[in-house]
């Protein structure tokens, strides 16, 4: 993203504060593409834009942050969602639409900085019931039409890239997080960061893709597939092992983590030779 681009939408982040009447408390944290823009204000609380041509500001992904909410969510540790607006504004010539979501402030760090997981951790036994309770709270929502993945589109990626032909009978699904990677996720006190793509997707995605995030960190990726065995071991956690490779993989063609390529593409092998042989 360009600079100016990046100053625009600053200043849409200090519009935003005043449209829900906090101050801006901190330094702006661009979000992975400088796809958004957040920072902290007072409240305490959590301010985050984006901005998109209207063609795309619509859908599952639009709107995630402020439709998880509610008493489905209660027992899930996540933050709050306070309030969100919508507004056009133009750039470089071009009609945009400006989302604005304000969300409780979490002052515990994430347990990484970014989408892959580069240093050791060691995260305690409560951190990982915790995670596993909230996740189990969050697969018994059913009441939305939200889907991180589309069944004909996973079965067609899955078979090109691995050459499996994935029986969508044999799939069950549950509402996951969709994003669930180290860097949204937060320690010594559990959190769960950024709700912008929860819906359905394959029974243990979100295990699936946490495990792909700790790829370079084999013990890692080891506890996570130790504790989530129960669902990860079933013919849908084997499909959803196989979306969150390809979820991964699509980032190397991008040029993004070239060093991840190798062990991922090793791991989703595995699991055909395991379940799809």
């Amino acid at each position: 993203m360009s600079d100016a681009r990046r100053t625009w939408l600053a200043g849409l982040l200090a519009d935003a504060a005043a449209r829900f009447g906090v101050t801006i408390d901190g330094e702006p944290v661009r979000g992975s593409y400088d796809r958004t823009l957040a920072v902290r204000t007072s409240g305490p609380a959590w301010l985050r834009v984006t901005a998109q041509e209207p063609r795309w500001a619509r859908g599952a992904y639009w709107d995630g942050i402020a439709t998880a909410t509610g008493e489905p969510f209660e027992g899930i540790p996540m933050p709050r969602h306070l309030r969100s607006a919508e507004w056009a504004e133009r750039w470089d010539d071009v009609d945009q639409v400006v989302r604005a979501d304000l969300i409780g402030y979490v002052d515990e760090p994430a347990v990484g900085s970014g989408l892959v997981l580069d240093h050791p951790v060691d995260l305690p036994d409560a951190w990982w019931a915790g995670l596993r309770a909230g996740l189990g709270t969050l697969r018994r929502v059913s009441a939305t039409e939200r889907r991180v993945l589309e069944p004909d589109a996973l079965r067609s990626s899955v078979l090109a890239l691995f050459g499996v032909e994935i029986d969508l009978g044999r799939v069950d699904w549950e509402v996951a997080h969709g994003d669930l990677h180290f860097g949204n996720l937060t320690a010594p006190r559990l959190t769960i960061l950024d709700w912008e793509y929860w819906g359905w997707a394959p029974a243990g995605y979100d295990a699936a893709v946490l495990a792909c995030s700790a790829v370079l960190r084999p013990d890692v990726a080891a506890r996570v597939r130790a504790e989530f065995a129960d669902v990860l071991g079933t013919y849908s956690g084997a499909v959803a092992q196989l979306a969150a490779a390809d979820k991964y993989l699509r980032l190397v063609g991008i040029g993004a983590y070239p060093e991840i390529a190798v062990p991922v593409r090793r791991q989703a092998e595995a699991v055909v030779r395991e379940r799809f042989a």
